[in-house]
């Protein structure tokens, strides 16, 4: 039974004309798959009854709900910016989002989330999903109608990117099929690059339609060799893909969740929805993606899980008074301890106090010695520029390191410092860090690096 669990989510995904319901529990880090549904014609009035028997019979009028909406039906982009965008995602996104989809900005739905961040270039890369008002309406509206107040209005890739992610290898693609269409997402390291939809509809353009999009995705993974890209397949493929076009697919890998099902219940089938309730569950994962506005999302009652926490702390209860009599005993031995402590404090802290004085002596000679040797060559390199730098030559920024030094100023002639530099005794391979530019006066502007020539051991 759902009370039996701390948390249970509902997820649901349109597969063709049929709506896919799986209930999952959890219960601290594992993860139970309570029961599941296929509803066809979900927009017909009959389909509620078997719907509003599935809720009683697992009592979840109370669990969130996740629906993953049919892809046809939403526009999906792919934006990379700069990393300080994250900060002030929602606005930058709304600057440029009128020009990601040809409808108008009042007929339209959209959310946006990070599924990647690049350390090294300072970048992001975000997934944008763009609905049209009046369909997301239908589908929420069918979704009350069947007795399923939604928390979240998603896509499917968006949901197994947590799921799937974690099984693949560093770069895969990830073929998901279902009834009409088959999605292809392409991963990088666990985040998701790419999600192109392949349709069954023509037919008769299928295999030029599945190369193109497959090309497509590839191209968007940052790997030497795309076209080697391991390939997998999950979900159900539309009839005429694994024979025609999949030859070579592999079969995805276990995905990394401590799930449990009865054993009639197939991963695959049903892997979006799944998928959904998995999102429902840990809302933290990334990317989170909800096109329904903030003021249509239900929220569940503060204390529909009652049943499930006070069987838990009962549970708590029990065990603390089974460890009580171990727990005395540790308590009289501490006790024991702590008195043979205190009474060797006075001696520990003597002799704590005779290492940091001798530390403190130690280090303190350690410095001087230090700023001796490193005042002396600053001043020694100071002397042997002062000597060099020619007539008309300013410095204004000057920076001796331990194995160069880095003049900033200004001359008339700066290409001949170089030379001059260069005929140092204390310094050799002079070279401008910045071109040479002009201020206002018509002096040259120069940046120049030199290394410092090492002493020669006596």
């Amino acid at each position: 039974m759902s009370w039996l669990y701390s948390k249970v989510a509902l997820g649901a995904e349109w597969d063709g004309e049929e709506l896919v319901l799986v209930a999952l529990g959890r219960r601290l880090r594992n993860f139970v798959v309570l029961d599941w549904v296929r509803v066809s014609n979900p927009g017909e009035p009959e389909a509620a009854e078997p719907v509003a028997e599935f809720l009683d019979r697992n009592r979840l009028r109370d669990a969130a709900v996740v629906a993953c909406l049919p892809r046809a039906e939403l526009l999906v982009r792919f934006l990379e910016l700069p990393a300080e965008a994250e900060a002030q995602l929602g606005k930058v996104i709304g600057y440029q989002v009128d020009a990601l989809h040809p409808l108008r900005s009042a007929e339209v739905y959209w959310d946006a989330a990070v599924v990647a961040r690049d350390i090294a270039r300072k970048q992001i890369r975000v997934l944008v999903v763009v609905a049209e008002k009046s369909r997301l309406d239908r589908r929420h509206q069918l979704l009350s109608q069947l007795g399923l107040r939604a928390n979240a209005l998603s896509l499917a890739c968006a949901c197994l990117t947590p799921v799937v992610g974690r099984a693949l290898p560093q770069a895969a693609l990830v073929l998901y099929g279902r009834r009409a269409t088959l999605e292809l997402l392409a991963f990088h390291q666990g985040n998701l690059c790419a999600a192109r939809e392949v349709s069954v509809e023509p037919a008769a353009d299928l295999r030029a339609q599945f190369e193109r999009e497959l090309h497509g995705a590839r191209a968007a993974v940052p790997a030497e060799n795309p076209a080697a890209l391991p390939v997998f397949a999950c979900g159900m493929p539309p009839a005429g893909f694994s024979e025609e076009l999949l030859p070579e697919v592999a079969p995805l890998p276990a995905l990394p969740l401590r799930l449990s099902a009865p054993e009639n219940f197939d991963p695959g089938e049903h892997l979006g929805a799944l998928a959904a309730a998995y999102a429902g569950l840990r809302r933290k994962l990334a990317p989170v993606i909800n096109l329904l506005p903030a003021e249509l999302r239900r929220r569940p009652a503060r204390w529909a899980r009652m049943p499930a926490y006070a069987l838990a702390a009962m549970g708590v209860v029990l065990a603390v008074a089974l460890a009580a009599q171990a727990w005395i005993e540790m308590e009289i031995y501490a006790r024991a301890l702590d008195q043979q402590v205190r009474r060797l404090e006075p001696q520990a802290l003597a002799a704590r106090q005779q290492g940091a004085a001798v530390n403190a002596v130690a280090a303190r000679a350690a410095l001087l010695a230090g700023v001796r040797g490193q005042t002396w060559e600053t001043l020694r390199i100071l002397q042997e520029l002062t000597r060099l730098l020619p007539e008309g030559t300013w410095v204004q920024d000057l920076q001796v390191g331990d194995e160069a030094v880095e003049i900033y100023g200004y001359s008339d002639n700066a290409a001949g410092l170089v030379p001059a530099l260069e005929s140092s005794p204390l310094l050799a391979r002079a070279e401008f860090t910045a071109p040479i530019t002009r201020d206002a006066q018509n002096k040259e502007i120069f940046r120049i690096r030199v290394q410092r020539k090492q002493p020669q051991p006596r």
